[in-house]
């Protein structure tokens, strides 16, 4: 279980990752960018959580 849980962690924050350097090349102009900062910024913590929960004993299997 606790393979699924780091990995699902490192899937989300190569998401994050790509949102971020995607939002980073196509918008220069700076509109439109708070939504999608935020949801990387959620994103990013998710993945974190994930990768972090996967350390804890109850998920060591």
């Amino acid at each position: 279980m606790s393979i699924v849980l780091a990995l699902t962690g490192l899937a989300v924050l190569l998401i994050a990752l790509v949102i971020f350097v995607r939002n980073q090349r196509i918008g220069d102009d700076g509109t439109n960018r708070g939504s999608t900062r935020r949801g990387i910024i959620l994103l990013t913590f998710f993945g974190l959580v994930l990768g972090l929960a996967s350390q804890l004993p109850v998920f060591q299997g």
